[in-house]
């Protein structure tokens, strides 16, 4: 009967550590930012979705145009476009 020993006995001397890439250095200028869910944001147009802070766009147009296309895909949601300085909130609902 003949061992090897030429093998770790060390479980851990094969793992390999790489450094993950830095995601926020590749989001895009142009990309809408995702406001944090526990702040009422202070400035720009917010999309508010079932009660819920989500996306925030610089202008208001560009937020009713999103709020328009979920509501088209899932028309039972409730969409409105929050106004962050002036904090009012407009409700998106689908043309008849």
């Amino acid at each position: 009967m003949s061992v090897d020993t030429n093998k770790s006995k060390d479980p851990l001397a094969n793992i390999v550590v790489t450094k993950l890439k830095n995601p926020s250095a590749e989001v895009s200028a142009t990309r809408p930012k995702n406001p944090s869910p526990n702040l009422l944001p202070t400035e720009s147009y917010v999309l508010e979705i079932d009660g819920k802070y989500k996306t925030e766009y610089q202008t208001s147009e560009d937020a009713l145009k999103a709020g328009l296309g979920l509501k088209k895909k899932f028309p039972f949601i409730q969409v409105y476009v929050y106004d962050a300085k002036e904090r009012t909130r407009t409700l998106v609902s689908l043309p008849e």
